[in-house]
């Protein structure tokens, strides 16, 4: 095996370990047999430990080996654990396109009118999904707070009669999920009660979504995750041991999660925002994880990019100014255009980071280095 092969191999396994042996060759582009002769090879030269793992450490049953690389492998031709790491980095730009999700939530303020425009506006700068939310108002509104009088845009009116004002039916969110399917975007919903839960379920919806307000309701947790939906879990207003919870019962289930960092606080400032959690995130629980921002502003989703996440969600709005508590920690068009813009750029400008002498440099290089053209 040639020299910068044995070191592709190295680079590779040092930093996906749990990969299995059809993961690891089309990863190189090499043969399984070619790569069995490799590993064998490498475990030979004492450059790599091959680990047997216990049916219980498999990843789906499938992966059966782990590949360790030895301090000697590592120091093979100088190749430095700096080396390594700037592979890992790499790697993270060679990722699949975000995933991007427009939270109208209740910022349509009860109209189909401008729930549709929302939608539309989503699908016009190139949003994956769009999110509502539902709510049974006998259940999620405390009893001491139903009859408190509060200023809104219908006058003066209790509080539950203002939250049905702007909660929509399910009649509504069918006519909202035909104009989705119609203008080709995915629709779904964050339920807030385990009866909200069972009606939306009629709507048959690809995903499901745990509200931050909900990741504490173990029995509501449960009952999402029996649906075995791909389910996006916000993890504001609450500490780790919650999200630990959380995880376990999705676990159990066998239901796949995207662990979504969020913090709650509607806006946020940025100096709240905490976004190197989604590195930790990532590591304690090895799972795919999200941003869910509440900021006004653009750059720190961009920042939750290169931190890496692979999902992104933000609330969209008509306008800033309209009446609502989501409002303002919303993005208008002139937002959404950059964020989405700027998101959709960033897997075309970085590259693969090997150096390069292009053509179109070597047409300027004629025009600038006269000591050349002597």
């Amino acid at each position: 095996m040639k020299e910068e092969e044995t070191l592709q191999i190295l680079k590779k396994i040092n930093n996906f370990p749990n990969f299995s042996q059809r993961k690891l060759s089309k990863e190189l582009g090499y043969s399984l047999g070619k790569l069995n002769y490799g590993l064998k090879n490498l475990e030979k030269k004492g450059l790599i430990k091959i680990k047997n793992l216990k049916e219980k450490e498999q990843a789906n049953g499938k992966n059966y080996f782990k590949y360790l690389v030895t301090n000697k492998g590592k120091s093979l031709h100088d190749l430095s654990g700096q080396d390594l790491e700037t592979d890992v980095e790499l790697n993270n730009f060679n990722r699949k396109p975000t995933f991007l999700i427009a939270e109208i939530g209740i910022n349509h303020n009860g109209s189909i009118l401008d729930a549709k425009k929302l939608i539309k506006l989503a699908k016009k700068y190139d949003f994956d999904a769009v999110k509502f939310q539902k709510r049974d108002l006998n259940i999620c509104i405390p009893e001491n707070q139903k009859n408190i009088l509060r200023e809104t845009p219908w006058g003066l009116i209790s509080y539950l009669d203002y939250k049905k004002k702007i909660e929509l039916n399910l009649v509504q969110y069918k006519k909202l999920k035909d104009y989705a399917d119609k203008i080709g975007i995915e629709m779904f919903a964050s339920c807030w009660d385990v009866n909200s839960l069972r009606q939306i379920r009629k709507l048959k919806f690809k995903y499901n979504k745990i509200a931050s307000a909900m990741i504490t309701n173990l029995k509501f947790l449960n009952e999402v995750a029996k649906e075995k939906k791909k389910t996006f879990i916000s993890t504001g207003m609450c500490n780790m041991k919650d999200i630990e919870i959380a995880v376990n019962i999705f676990k159990s289930y066998k239901c796949e999660y995207i662990l979504m960092h969020s913090v709650s606080v509607y806006p946020c400032e940025e100096n709240m925002l905490n976004l190197n959690l989604i590195k930790t995130l990532k590591k304690k629980f090895k799972c795919e994880v999200g941003y869910s921002g509440h900021e006004s502003s653009v750059s720190p989703t961009i920042t939750a990019y290169f931190l890496g996440a692979d999902y992104i969600e933000r609330h969209i709005t008509l306008d800033r100014a309209n009446w609502g508590t989501d409002q303002a920690a919303s993005l208008a068009e002139a937002g959404i255009d950059n964020l989405t813009s700027l998101l959709r750029k960033i897997p075309l400008t970085v590259g693969d980071g090997k150096k390069k002498f292009l053509k179109e440099e070597k047409n300027v290089s004629k025009k600038m280095r006269y000591w050349e053209q002597i």
